[in-house]
């Protein structure tokens, strides 16, 4: 698939597509990532994930696409809790970036609870958190409720399911 290019705006729409490059235009990159060495090794740990793809636990409240609608620029900073043992007909995903119909046929599409189980059946990882963990990937421009309210609350919800390693599945 050499010379393929992926089309990160395939189902937005020209104007968030304009928006979303000037933004990034206009950030400044930060100096240095915050990496965690892991406190243990993986076949020790116990992994929670967390997605970008809107998903919800059916009877949950969804994200709010509606005010995203009604101003493009904003993006839903609120999370959700997901069983470890969720499947597609379990979750709803609200997402107005992507093509959510491949999460609705597959959770593992966006959130690869399937292949984690995998894993713990080999040995590889430890065990799973009871809940993992999914936000809004698009914050429009301004992130820092999802930054300074939700990050620490998912921080403490995995804390309190004593989660040693997190993974993020970003779509």
């Amino acid at each position: 698939m050499s010379g393929h290019r992926v089309d990160a705006f395939r189902f937005t729409g020209r104007l968030i597509k304009k928006i979303i490059l000037e933004a990034i235009e206009s950030t400044t990159p930060p100096t240095s990532i915050p990496w965690a060495v892991p406190a243990k090794p993986l076949v020790e740990s116990r992994v929670a994930l967390l997605t970008t793809a809107g998903i919800s636990m059916r009877g949950d409240p969804p994200f709010d696409m509606e005010t995203e609608r009604n101003n493009p620029t904003w993006g839903d900073p609120s999370w959700r809790k997901i069983r470890f043992d969720a499947t597609h007909n379990d979750i709803v995903a609200n997402h107005l970036h992507i093509d959510t119909t491949y999460i609705e046929n597959d959770i593992n599409v966006a959130l690869p609870l399937l292949p984690l189980r995998d894993l713990i059946t080999m040995g590889v990882v430890g065990s799973s958190a009871p809940n993992h963990y999914s936000i809004m990937g698009f914050q429009g421009v301004d992130s820092r409720t999802l930054e300074n309210v939700s990050a620490p609350e998912i921080a403490q919800a995995m804390q309190n399911d004593e989660v040693d390693l997190a993974i993020l599945a970003p779509v």
